[in-house]
């Protein structure tokens, strides 16, 4: 079946019509891996997770107390709800962004995609069968042990709007090949845990207007002043989407004679 995203929307509707859980990560490049901003960071500076954990985070939970109260590593709840205020405030962490919804994954993969492509161009949307995992391999997670793994994590949303509006959810991982990680467990137990999605980038327009019209857009999943003025962009600019423009401000304060 050609991959567009007319096929992608059939995928969404026969997932949801089964009620399953799954999640969703879109990326703007179909040729950028499948891997956390610590280890696409990390790589070029030889630093492990024994260097992330070890000293690295405690330097940047002291440098933190000049703006909030420093966490205690010992707890591993407010250790969590650390990893995910830093991933969510765009420091390298093991955790990878993930999103409930397939559409919300869709205007993540579709937003940065170039606005003059070239034919070969595609996004990627990444299909994670979250609860056939869990029950096959767990949800431990554990960055200095042995063993490898993708976990669920699960850090509190507190101050996070952006994590509640984007459906957001998140794996933690030790795995630098997180594709190839899942695809080679499930071919050991013979599933299918990962599929992917390219679709051509040449769909922009055409999503990003369908994707407005459900009300996923830069002010909606970036509740703030940024998102308002990202979403004006995109209407004005970007995408062009038609709108009924308000009257002039002068129309609103004449009275009938």
């Amino acid at each position: 079946m050609q991959q567009n995203w007319a096929s992608y929307k059939q995928w969404i509707a026969e997932a949801t019509r089964n009620n399953l859980k799954h999640y969703y990560r879109g990326q703007s490049d179909s040729k950028w891996r499948l891997e956390t901003t610590f280890h696409r960071s990390a790589k070029f500076k030889s630093i492990s997770l024994s260097d992330y954990f070890g000293s690295i985070i405690n330097d940047v939970n002291y440098q933190l107390a000049a703006f909030e109260s420093p966490v205690n590593l010992e707890n591993s709840i407010e250790y969590c709800s650390l990893l995910g205020k830093l991933q969510h405030h765009g420091f390298p962490t093991p955790l990878l962004d993930w999103t409930l919804s397939g559409y919300v994954a869709a205007y993540f993969a579709f937003k940065n995609a170039p606005l003059e492509p070239e034919p070969t161009d595609k996004v990627t949307v990444y299909i994670f069968d979250i609860e056939g995992w869990n029950k096959a391999f767990g949800s431990q997670t554990n960055f200095l042990g042995a063993e490898y793994f993708v976990s669920n994590f699960v850090p509190y949303a507190t101050g996070n709007q952006r994590m509640v509006r984007q459906m957001g959810v998140t794996t933690s991982t030790n795995v630098v090949d997180i594709e190839g990680f899942i695809i080679s467990k499930g071919t050991e137990s013979n599933q299918t845990y990962l599929w992917r999605y390219d679709m051509p980038a040449s769909e922009r327009t055409m999503v990003m207007r369908e994707l407005n019209s459900m009300g996923i857009n830069d002010m909606t999943l970036f509740p703030d002043f940024d998102g308002l003025c990202q979403h004006l962009k995109e209407v004005h600019f970007t995408s062009q989407q038609r709108i009924i423009p308000p009257p002039p401000l002068a129309s609103l304060h004449k009275t009938k004679s």
